[in-house]
């Protein structure tokens, strides 16, 4: 599992970029490290003919040891490529280490799915 350092007192925005013409929907979780459970931070879709396309959440400051959880399911043309970016924003500027590149392309049916899991560290 990946670490990115944040700001324990700042809000975080998670900004994910579509660069695919494919149609998306995606679900974003959060978890502080006391927590059984996670929490829904958003889900949405995306079948937007933008290309590429941008979509920003907002979550409280988190503490350190959070995780923060992405799927995204993809669907289109079969064997189509797909680039899908996560960047991990404080102040305005993305966080060193924040930004998560998932590409590939979509099986013969013409489908996709990528998921990570990010522990947060202040």
């Amino acid at each position: 599992m990946p670490t990115v350092q944040i700001d324990t007192t700042k809000p975080l925005a998670v900004v994910l970029t579509f660069h695919s013409p494919h149609a998306v929907a995606y679900r974003l979780w959060y978890k502080h490290p006391d927590d059984a459970k996670y929490t829904i931070l958003a889900t949405g879709t995306d079948s937007e003919p933008s290309n590429p396309s941008k979509h920003t959440h907002m979550v409280n400051a988190l503490p350190s040891g959070s995780e923060l959880v992405y799927l995204a399911w993809l669907s289109g043309n079969g064997n189509t490529p797909y680039r899908i970016e996560i960047t991990l924003v404080q102040n305005g500027l993305p966080l060193p280490g924040g930004t998560f590149v998932e590409e590939g392309s979509t099986d013969a049916e013409g489908f996709a799915q990528e998921k990570n899991t990010i522990s947060l560290a202040g």
